[in-house]
Protein backbone atom coordinates (compact mmCIF):
# COMPACT_ATOMS: atom_id res chain seq x y z
CA UNK A 1 0.00 0.00 0.00
CA UNK A 2 1.55 2.88 -1.07
CA UNK A 3 1.58 6.42 1.18
CA UNK A 4 -0.09 9.59 0.86
CA UNK A 5 3.27 11.06 0.07
CA UNK A 6 4.49 7.97 -2.22
CA UNK A 7 1.08 9.35 -4.06
CA UNK A 8 1.58 12.59 -4.28
CA UNK A 9 4.93 11.92 -5.53
CA UNK A 10 4.00 9.79 -8.29
CA UNK A 11 1.05 12.10 -9.56
CA UNK A 12 3.55 15.00 -9.24
CA UNK A 13 6.22 12.69 -11.59
CA UNK A 14 3.24 11.78 -14.17
CA UNK A 15 1.86 15.64 -14.18
CA UNK A 16 5.36 16.41 -15.21
CA UNK A 17 6.26 13.92 -17.69
CA UNK A 18 2.42 14.28 -19.59
CA UNK A 19 3.28 17.72 -19.79
CA UNK A 20 6.18 17.70 -21.77
CA UNK A 21 5.61 14.72 -23.51
CA UNK A 22 4.82 15.02 -27.24
CA UNK A 23 2.74 11.87 -26.78
CA UNK A 24 1.05 9.82 -24.47
CA UNK A 25 -0.81 6.85 -24.95
CA UNK A 26 -2.83 4.53 -22.94
CA UNK A 27 -3.84 0.65 -23.44
CA UNK A 28 -5.23 -2.20 -21.63
CA UNK A 29 -2.89 -4.82 -21.03
CA UNK A 30 -5.25 -7.78 -19.30
CA UNK A 31 -4.22 -11.09 -20.26
CA UNK A 32 -0.37 -10.26 -20.94
CA UNK A 33 2.02 -11.84 -19.39
CA UNK A 34 4.91 -10.23 -17.47
CA UNK A 35 7.58 -11.66 -20.13
CA UNK A 36 5.78 -10.09 -23.08
CA UNK A 37 5.37 -7.02 -20.85
CA UNK A 38 9.24 -6.66 -19.89
CA UNK A 39 9.86 -7.42 -23.93
CA UNK A 40 7.99 -4.46 -25.39
CA UNK A 41 9.37 -2.23 -22.66
CA UNK A 42 12.39 -2.67 -23.85
CA UNK A 43 11.40 -2.58 -27.64
CA UNK A 44 10.01 0.81 -26.19
CA UNK A 45 12.90 1.70 -24.02
CA UNK A 46 15.35 1.11 -26.74
CA UNK A 47 13.04 3.71 -29.17
CA UNK A 48 13.01 6.48 -26.12
CA UNK A 49 9.60 5.85 -25.15
CA UNK A 50 8.46 4.79 -21.28
CA UNK A 51 5.81 2.06 -20.79
CA UNK A 52 4.43 1.69 -17.48
CA UNK A 53 1.44 0.70 -15.73
CA UNK A 54 -0.59 2.99 -12.92
CA UNK A 55 -3.30 3.08 -10.52
CA UNK A 56 -6.35 4.50 -12.06
CA UNK A 57 -7.01 7.10 -9.86
CA UNK A 58 -2.95 8.28 -9.75
CA UNK A 59 -3.36 8.54 -13.41
CA UNK A 60 -6.65 10.44 -13.59
CA UNK A 61 -5.28 12.76 -11.24
CA UNK A 62 -2.14 13.31 -13.09
CA UNK A 63 -4.32 13.64 -16.35
CA UNK A 64 -6.27 16.47 -15.16
CA UNK A 65 -3.40 18.20 -13.44
CA UNK A 66 -1.65 18.19 -17.13
CA UNK A 67 -4.35 20.08 -18.18
CA UNK A 68 -6.29 17.66 -20.07
CA UNK A 69 -9.55 17.31 -18.53
CA UNK A 70 -11.24 15.82 -21.60
CA UNK A 71 -14.24 13.36 -20.19
CA UNK A 72 -13.80 11.05 -23.29
CA UNK A 73 -10.23 10.58 -22.09
CA UNK A 74 -11.14 10.16 -18.47
CA UNK A 75 -13.89 7.61 -18.89
CA UNK A 76 -10.98 5.32 -21.25
CA UNK A 77 -9.00 5.25 -17.38
CA UNK A 78 -10.72 2.27 -15.63
CA UNK A 79 -9.36 -1.40 -15.65
CA UNK A 80 -5.75 -1.90 -16.68
CA UNK A 81 -3.75 0.63 -18.30
CA UNK A 82 -0.48 0.32 -19.44
CA UNK A 83 1.01 4.10 -20.09
CA UNK A 84 2.93 4.98 -23.18
CA UNK A 85 4.70 8.18 -23.42
CA UNK A 86 7.79 9.18 -25.46
CA UNK A 87 10.68 10.79 -24.08
CA UNK A 88 11.15 14.59 -25.09
CA UNK A 89 14.06 13.97 -27.62
CA UNK A 90 12.33 10.72 -29.28
CA UNK A 91 10.43 10.47 -32.31
CA UNK A 92 6.77 9.93 -30.78
CA UNK A 93 5.37 8.00 -33.95
CA UNK A 94 8.21 5.79 -33.69
CA UNK A 95 7.20 5.01 -30.55
CA UNK A 96 3.58 4.60 -30.52
CA UNK A 97 4.09 3.12 -34.11
CA UNK A 98 6.28 -0.17 -31.95
CA UNK A 99 3.55 -0.45 -29.89
CA UNK A 100 0.08 -0.58 -32.06
CA UNK A 101 2.61 -3.18 -33.80
CA UNK A 102 2.93 -5.14 -30.45
CA UNK A 103 -0.52 -4.82 -29.87
CA UNK A 104 -1.81 -6.20 -33.43
CA UNK A 105 -0.05 -9.61 -32.53
CA UNK A 106 -1.30 -9.63 -29.17
CA UNK A 107 -4.92 -9.47 -29.03
CA UNK A 108 -5.22 -8.54 -24.75
CA UNK A 109 -3.24 -5.78 -25.83
CA UNK A 110 -6.10 -3.25 -26.77
CA UNK A 111 -5.63 0.74 -27.64
CA UNK A 112 -7.87 2.96 -25.74
CA UNK A 113 -6.59 6.20 -25.82
CA UNK A 114 -3.85 8.76 -27.16
CA UNK A 115 -2.83 12.85 -26.49
CA UNK A 116 -0.35 14.20 -28.97
CA UNK A 117 -0.41 17.81 -29.34
CA UNK A 118 -3.13 18.28 -27.11
CA UNK A 119 -5.17 16.33 -28.92
CA UNK A 120 -7.32 13.15 -27.76
CA UNK A 121 -7.53 10.20 -29.90
CA UNK A 122 -9.99 7.36 -28.67
CA UNK A 123 -10.39 3.68 -29.37
CA UNK A 124 -8.82 2.76 -33.12
CA UNK A 125 -8.26 6.30 -34.12
CA UNK A 126 -5.18 5.77 -31.73
CA UNK A 127 -3.75 2.76 -34.42
CA UNK A 128 -5.05 5.38 -37.42
CA UNK A 129 -2.29 8.32 -35.77
CA UNK A 130 0.37 5.29 -35.34
CA UNK A 131 -0.02 5.70 -39.50
CA UNK A 132 1.05 9.09 -39.43
CA UNK A 133 4.85 9.16 -41.00
CA UNK A 134 7.92 9.73 -38.21
CA UNK A 135 9.80 13.03 -37.86
CA UNK A 136 12.91 11.33 -40.17
CA UNK A 137 10.10 10.55 -42.75
CA UNK A 138 8.64 13.90 -42.64
CA UNK A 139 12.07 15.51 -43.13
CA UNK A 140 12.89 13.51 -46.20
CA UNK A 141 9.52 13.98 -47.67
CA UNK A 142 10.56 17.86 -47.25
CA UNK A 143 13.97 17.90 -48.74
CA UNK A 144 12.42 15.72 -51.82
CA UNK A 145 10.03 18.44 -51.97
CA UNK A 146 12.80 21.25 -52.14
CA UNK A 147 15.55 18.92 -54.04
CA UNK A 148 13.04 18.25 -57.05
CA UNK A 149 12.40 21.99 -58.13
CA UNK A 150 15.68 22.77 -58.17
CA UNK A 151 17.21 19.86 -59.74
CA UNK A 152 14.55 20.77 -62.74
CA UNK A 153 15.75 23.72 -62.78
CA UNK A 154 19.21 22.84 -63.20
CA UNK A 155 18.58 20.07 -65.80
CA UNK A 156 16.46 22.84 -67.96
CA UNK A 157 19.62 25.45 -67.37
CA UNK A 158 22.17 22.38 -68.46
CA UNK A 159 20.00 21.78 -71.45
CA UNK A 160 20.11 25.41 -72.94
CA UNK A 161 23.74 25.03 -72.04
CA UNK A 162 23.98 22.39 -74.30
CA UNK A 163 22.24 23.68 -76.99
CA UNK A 164 24.48 26.71 -76.84
CA UNK A 165 26.95 24.31 -77.26
CA UNK A 166 25.40 22.61 -80.35
CA UNK A 167 24.86 25.76 -81.56
CA UNK A 168 28.65 27.16 -81.12
CA UNK A 169 29.95 23.78 -82.80
CA UNK A 170 27.05 24.01 -86.13
CA UNK A 171 28.49 27.74 -86.68
CA UNK A 172 32.21 26.88 -86.25
CA UNK A 173 31.70 24.01 -88.86
CA UNK A 174 29.81 25.83 -91.71
CA UNK A 175 32.99 28.62 -91.29
CA UNK A 176 35.31 25.50 -91.66
CA UNK A 177 33.39 24.44 -94.82
CA UNK A 178 33.53 28.07 -96.41
CA UNK A 179 37.21 28.29 -95.82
Amino acid sequence: MLTRVQKESIVRELTDVFQRTPILALFDYKGISVQMISELRDQIRGLGGVLRVGKNTLLRIAIKEAGFEDTNLLNQISGTNAILYAKEDADPMQVLRAMVKFAKDQPFLVPKAAIFEGQVFIGETVVDLSKLPSREELYAMLCNRLHTPIYKTVYALNGILAKLLYALEAIKTEKEKIE
